[in-house]
């Protein structure tokens, strides 16, 4: 006899094994209709049933497991709701669990069980967040967690992230001191692992903090300041994206905590850092970038001219001590420290480059034979001449350089350089047509080597990154934009170089884009203050006669151009991702906000959120007790309803998708009866087979109709009235019903209301469907 191969017999055979006990055959049965069935509601069905087995069984995983998959084709199925919180609960996630019964209670408010099954898990979790939020507890767990060899990945950043939070409160602070949390987090650091340094590094920010004298007495106790300091900035620290929290914490502890010489030395130790020469520290594509931002965070920090005449004092002796006619590679150390000063407090970096012998040094590095000698001396000068109005010592000093360098070397990479110098110089005037500093078409043809080099793969991505910076500055200029908007290949060549590790780019990248879109800010011109600053002799800024500055390009334009540059397609998955109960509920709810917005804007989007399979997890979070969520849920469901797809899962029988819709329009919240009335109303109008469902789902449905029909918010009236309509014209029958109840008397009164902008769409909605009601003979006019 061969093998049933019928999914509906076979789930039949499984049902009579459970109900006789045979648990295991009951499971084998369940798992062959699996295997056979094409059905996705029967398939449903079966995992549903299956899970049951599996909780028999006390196999609690693959009760979850079912459950969740019969929740993905229906997420208002109650028995697999419930089966999954009854199988969460025996695992230990109580919050889980919560959420599926409050679901369940959601649908069937009156059942005793849900009810006393959400009153008992309430009650567990609140003793159980008490034990658990025992800060001495929470810290030692917290450590074991970070420390264990095996644990789960997932669980030790969760740990780390909550030791982070801790250590930002006072007392939570207090209590990582006295459970020896400072040693502790050194050893974190002493691992090696980036995630264990930054988790420690954010933790030892939180504590240092608005405590000063605190930090100063551990580190006295403790002795790892400088420690801390240089593994922070020297290691792999730098590789990742530093918070003002971090450098608040690492400026702290260089200036409170030990001597302001030593600390800020090693600082510019890691920024003189080149990369091309041997026994250099380990270091990264953002490296010097980084450390050029906690110098500037330093030097900021700083509360009185004799500190920052210190701070000068110490970068100026370290770049003086490194100074060797006879060592090339320490001459190159110290123009290249100047270099990370220039990105950082410039004006620290812009008087110690008019120090006697720095000008020097750059000319005999820029005459060198060696390559990495002359990239550091352009590098330096590029930097130097970033803010025009202060580096007049460089510009009347390094153009000649410049200009020489790129007219007589053939290395390529010094000729880029040599070049951006150029345009940072040559863009002086920013978008002033008067201020411009080469003769008519110069720019032009800087430009076209720029983007010559930007689409030239054989370049290595340092060199090709110097080639945006180029047009970032010569983007200024309105024909320079003009040929680079039309040149295809030289935008994609930028946009390829956005997804490289050194993220240094990303800053010309973005200056260049805001350029071509002529979307900085514009100040305003008065006419009287035009004419007196011409009369008292002062200069004018001149706009470009290309360039042209109106509302429709800032806004409709400049968005238009957003949404074809920037591959929004690609920001729907990340944002689906963000949709799991295991995140935190603002991530829910702003990835709710965002895919809403998408799912607005056409359909190939809808599609794109669709294909992502976020469509049960939207479903699912329009069930959440948390108002904002269920609401955003419920929005982006609005958004998404004129989808085929969607419509035909509210379609399916079996599910209560339609009923929690009704159910959401009767609540008291406005902004999310808007929500829930209007995807109603775009439902009924798109399938007619669903208005006439809306009278089999809930009792309560006439009741909530009439609601949104007499409701203040002109909005929701008249998407309660579109529903009614689109009722009145699936159905005969049931328009007489509508009609021959007190929904006639509410149409009577809305439709009779005096035209009013304000509620013309509810008014002329109530009068359509009185003219439907009239056509098909359930009313007849008044007679004079």
């Amino acid at each position: 006899m061969g093998e049933i191969a019928d999914p509906v017999q076979l789930k039949e055979e499984g049902n009579k094994h459970f109900q006789a006990g045979e648990i295991d055959k009951a499971i084998e049965c369940y798992t062959k209709a699996i295997k056979f069935s094409k059905d996705k509601k029967a398939l449903a069905v079966i995992y549903r049933n299956r899970s049951a087995c599996f909780l028999k069984k006390e196999n609690y995983n693959n009760a979850v497991s079912d459950a969740t998959k019969a929740i993905d084709v229906d997420a208002a199925d109650i028995k697999a709701l419930y089966r999954r919180c009854q199988a969460l609960e025996k695992l230990g996630k109580l919050d889980m669990a919560f959420k599926d019964v409050q679901r369940c209670a959601t649908l069937e408010p009156k059942n005793k069980t849900f009810l006393e099954t959400l009153r008992r898990l309430g009650a567990e979790i609140q003793q159980k967040l008490k034990t658990t939020f025992s800060t001495d507890s929470r810290v030692q767990n917290m450590f074991d967690i970070l420390f264990a060899d095996e644990s789960d990945k997932e669980k030790q950043e969760k740990a780390a992230n909550n030791l982070i939070v801790l250590a930002r409160e006072d007392a939570g602070a207090e209590r990582i001191f006295q459970n020896n949390g400072v040693p502790l987090l050194m050893q974190l650091i002493d691992t090696g692992k980036p995630d264990m340094i930054l988790a420690a590094i954010r933790t030892l920010s939180g504590m240092c903090t608005g405590h000063r004298a605190r930090v100063r007495n551990r580190c006295k106790k403790n002795k790892n300041t400088e420690k801390i300091t240089f593994k922070v900035v020297q290691m792999k620290f730098l590789a990742m994206h530093i918070t003002n929290q971090k450098l608040n914490m690492i400026s702290c502890n260089v200036f409170m905590e030990m001597s302001q010489k030593t600390g800020l030395k090693k600082i510019l130790k890691v920024c003189g850092q080149v990369p091309d020469l041997p026994d250099q520290l380990p270091l990264t594509e953002n490296t010097q970038l980084i450390a050029s931002v906690l110098l500037n965070k330093v030097y900021d920090d700083l509360r009185c001219d004799p500190e920052r005449d210190n701070f000068r004092d110490v970068c100026d002796e370290y770049i003086k001590s490194k100074f060797d006619p006879n060592d090339m590679d320490k001459n190159i150390h110290a123009i290249n420290t100047l270099s990370g000063l220039l990105q950082g407090p410039f004006d620290v970096g812009n008087v110690l480059a008019g120090r006697q012998g720095v000008m020097e040094m750059m000319v005999a590095l820029c005459g060198s034979e060696r390559e990495v000698d002359q990239l550091v001396a352009v590098e330096a000068l590029i930097h130097a001449s970033t803010k025009t109005s202060k580096a007049s010592f460089f510009i009347s000093n390094g153009v000649t350089l410049l200009k020489d360098m790129y007219k007589k070397t053939k290395n390529e990479k010094i000729k880029i350089r040599a070049l951006v110098g150029l345009c940072k110089l040559g863009s002086a005037g920013g978008d002033d047509y008067s201020m411009r500093q080469f003769a008519e078409g110069s720019t032009e043809k800087l430009a076209k080597q720029c983007r010559k080099w930007l689409c030239n793969p054989t370049l290595d991505v340092r060199t090709r990154k110097w080639a945006v910076e180029g047009l970032a500055y010569l983007t200024n200029d309105a024909d320079v934009k003009d040929d680079f908007v039309d040149d295809e290949a030289a935008m994609r060549a930028m946009f390829e170089l956005t997804q490289s590790k050194d993220k240094t780019i990303l800053y010309a990248v973005a200056c260049t884009l805001v350029n071509c879109t002529n979307s900085y800010d514009k100040k305003e011109i008065i006419p009287e203050m035009v004419q007196l600053a011409k009369f008292s002799k002062q200069h004018v800024p001149e706009q470009h006669p290309k360039v042209t500055y109106t509302e429709s390009c800032d806004v409709a334009n400049l968005k238009s151009l957003k949404v074809q540059i920037f591959h929004i397609y690609e920001v729907v998955r990340p944002l689906v991702s963000l949709l799991n109960t295991e995140r935190d509920g603002l991530e829910n709810f702003e990835a709710l906000l965002g895919l809403t917005n998408l799912a607005a804007l056409n359909d190939k989007l809808r599609v794109k959120i669709l294909k992502e399979k976020a469509l049960p997890e939207i479903e699912n979070y329009m069930f959440e007790e948390h108002d904002q969520i269920r609401q955003a849920a419920t929005e982006c469901m609005c958004n998404l309803v004129c989808c085929k797809e969607v419509q035909d899962r509210y379609l399916e029988d079996g599910n209560d998708k339609l009923k929690l819709l009704i159910l959401l329009c009767g609540e008291d919240d406005a902004q999310l009866q808007r929500a829930a009335a209007g995807a109603l109303a775009m439902l009924t109008a798109a399938q007619k087979k669903l208005a006439v469902k809306i009278t089999k789902v809930t009792g309560q449905w006439l009741e909530i109709i009439q609601r949104l029909c007499i409701h203040d918010n002109p909005e929701i009236q008249h998407r309660g009235l579109v529903t009614v309509f689109n009722m009145l014209d699936a159905d005969e029958q049931l328009a007489k019903k509508l009609i021959e109840c007190e929904l006639l008397e509410i149409l009577t009164f809305v439709a009779k209301l005096e035209d009013n902008p304000k509620k013309q769409d509810a008014i002329n909605a109530a009068r359509a469907c009185l003219s439907r009601a009239l056509d098909s003979g359930f009313i007849k006019p008044f007679s004079n």
